[in-house]
């Protein structure tokens, strides 16, 4: 497989992750569950319970 190739597919296989993390994070069909997160992100008790939550609100940790 050559680079061009590589390429592509790189950029067919990213192009999907970005659409949806943008969709999750900042369209309103989404913005109760995203509101919802954005609050017990600043409101649990726990490190991994708020980053949990962070997640869902932040476009580039959702991507991962």
């Amino acid at each position: 497989m050559d680079l061009t190739q590589q390429l592509i597919y790189l950029f067919v296989i990213a192009l999907p992750v970005a659409v949806i993390s943008w969709t999750v994070t900042h369209e309103e069909i989404f913005k109760e569950p995203r509101d919802c997160c954005v609050e017990k992100s600043k409101n649990c008790r726990t490190l991994i319970q708020r980053f949990f939550f962070y997640v869902w609100t932040c476009e580039y940790c959702f991507s991962f």
